[in-house]
């Protein structure tokens, strides 16, 4: 489905949020007065680094029982403050970070300048926290915990990330908790939402101190393995706790930078085990991940040594991979001094990943579905809150965006069938005639995901939607239907959208012209509902085949396809 970011409608917005995505968790909420505790007792030891004890210092716990109409919760606001180790740069891009690990951060940047060892001291305070909700008691937990990582942004300099005590709204008890969330939430799961200040174009929260005892302020933790894998193992031992064991699973959804960190944490050797030698994360939903990296190449004296032993592909752990085809450009990335091995085009970064990796010998351990007809941000991506933030920066009804929700709710259970049941899911999507499965007369058999609204198209998604600055536009999409009347559209650039691909500006098509040039519609035929159930059918039945798409998915498509609207009729 289609949801248009109205400014005048955010409350009929956020009721149609919940009343489309593909399980309805959240009813009528009511919330508890929340009770503040120390949760020192939970935190992962520290390590020492330079005759300096590392690690976390205090954590606070916000606790807070929130019921609906068929279920109870827990819901922790978890504070954490604490020191880190790391490296920054000086100059050139990202000189705002402070990364774990340089030789993948700054490198696939570009940025070739000095870099300088350091110590970080994060705080509760100023938005390093994350929100663990699980089912009351236990009652309904599948004894699996997913985290969630978001991109780059956040910021308590900007206001954009609260302290972490204040993300709860006991009139809005859910407010921040995204669709993908309350899926994972509604399929038992035990989930933790990680915050951390991550913005990348303002001056970051924290002051570093170099190992010479130089103080440098403005830094700030986009991407840093070390402080997400202690939120996670922090998050486990609370679990433990108040539910009586450590969860058997710990799974990683990563969106744009949360992708990223996510690579990270899978490519760096030995990140990824715990005191035991075990993975501390079972899987990884890496989604649209930032540039498409990190590309699985480590260089060392001009040599790559990353997956070249079998100890290291051993270590490598099950992922699948969601590039989406409309954000397939990185404009920060042009003109930089990139490795050789990189390109500043994100969809090229994104398949050369998944070669290199098949290259290395781990193809049968990480997936890639490419999806069609969306850009870096889709429906289902924003709470409710996020949402909200959205309108105050301007968005209005030209900003369209497909719903991934139905798509989340299928990778969800095939990355935990993979990891559990070893359940082989289906062969990588992709439009790349390289990575697809073509055949004997070279057709790829293996396009990418084409949901039912890019499948049976009743318009075209397109970047730069009207009214959205320039410089993200191309991270949103804005929709023209093919209404056979008006003339095709300009983008928020003023460049006119090519609805029919023939290169120059002239009217729009009706449904029926394009399906006739798209081939869903025979020479002679009509487009008719009959003709669009018929597709929307096809394409359902495509993706519930390969397991991408549930039945209970599967059965709200056809049932929309039933009752929407067509234009220019």
């Amino acid at each position: 489905m289609r949801i248009k970011l109205n400014p005048y409608a955010l409350l009929i917005l956020s009721i149609t949020l919940l009343i489309n995505s593909p399980d309805t968790l959240w009813g009528q909420t009511s919330a508890g007065q929340p009770v503040t505790s120390s949760g020192t007792e939970f935190m992962v030891p520290k390590k020492e680094v330079n005759g300096r004890l590392i690690g976390q210092e205090d954590v606070l716990i916000q606790e807070v029982v929130i019921t609906d109409s068929s279920r109870q919760y827990r819901r922790l606001d978890v504070g954490i403050t604490g020191t880190l180790e790391g490296w920054i740069v000086k100059e050139g891009p990202r000189s705002n970070h402070f990364a774990s690990h340089p030789e993948f951060d700054f490198t696939q940047i570009g940025n070739v300048y000095r870099r300088f060892p350091g110590i970080l001291r994060y705080e509760a305070s100023k938005g390093t926290a994350v929100t663990l909700i699980y089912p009351d008691a236990g009652s309904e937990w599948n004894r699996k915990l997913f985290v969630t990582v978001h991109g780059s942004g956040g910021s308590f300099f900007e206001g954009t990330l609260e302290p972490w005590n204040e993300n709860y709204d006991p009139a809005w008890p859910l407010a921040d908790i995204s669709p993908y969330e309350r899926l994972m939430l509604n399929k038992g799961y035990a989930m933790a939402k990680t915050r951390r200040n991550a913005a990348l174009g303002s001056p970051g929260d924290y002051s570093v101190t170099l190992d010479d005892g130089e103080i440098l302020p403005g830094r700030n933790l986009n991407i840093h393995a070390g402080l997400l894998l202690g939120m996670i193992q922090l998050t486990e031992n609370i679990l433990k706790d108040r539910l009586g064991e450590k969860p058997l699973r710990t799974y990683w959804y990563g969106h744009s930078g949360g992708g990223i960190n996510g690579r990270l944490v899978n490519f760096v050797p030995g990140l990824n085990l715990d005191e035991t030698g075990e993975p501390i994360i079972d899987g990884f939903l890496n989604h649209d991940t930032g540039g498409g990296r990190y590309i699985p190449i480590l260089e060392e004296n001009g040599v790559d040594t990353l997956f070249v032993t079998e100890e290291q592909r051993r270590q490598f752990v099950k992922t699948i991979e969601i590039p989406h085809l409309l954000y397939s450009n990185r404009r920060d990335l042009r003109g930089r001094s990139l490795p050789k091995w990189m390109s500043p085009v994100m969809i090229l970064n994104q398949r050369d990943s998944l070669r290199i990796l098949k290259e290395k010998g781990l193809g049968e351990k990480v997936r890639m579905y490419e999806v069609r007809g969306v850009s870096h941000f889709p429906e289902g991506h924003y709470s409710e809150a996020e949402l909200a933030f959205q309108f105050s920066l301007g968005k209005d009804s030209n900003v369209a965006l497909l719903d991934l929700s139905g798509l989340m709710d299928g990778l969800i259970d095939l990355l935990d069938n993979w990891v559990e049941e070893d359940m082989v899911p289906p062969a990588t999507k992709s439009d790349a005639l390289e990575l697809g499965d073509v055949d004997e007369d070279g057709i790829n058999e293996n396009e990418a995901v084409a949901l039912p609204e890019v499948a049976c198209p009743l318009g075209l998604y397109f970047q730069y939607p009207p009214g959205v600055a320039e410089q993200i536009g191309n991270m949103f999409s804005g929709f023209a239907s093919f209404d056979g009347q008006s003339l095709e559209p300009l983008d928020g650039r003023g460049v006119f959208v090519d609805m029919n691909l023939n290169r120059y500006l002239d009217h729009r098509e009706s449904v029926d012209q394009a399906w006739h040039r798209l081939g869903l519609l025979k020479p002679g035929e009509r487009f008719s509902r009959t003709e669009y159930q018929a597709c929307v059918e096809a394409a359902v039945g495509n993706l519930k085949e390969d397991r991408l798409i549930t039945e209970r998915v599967a059965a709200r498509y056809i049932q929309e396809a039933s009752e929407a609207d067509f234009p220019g009729q």
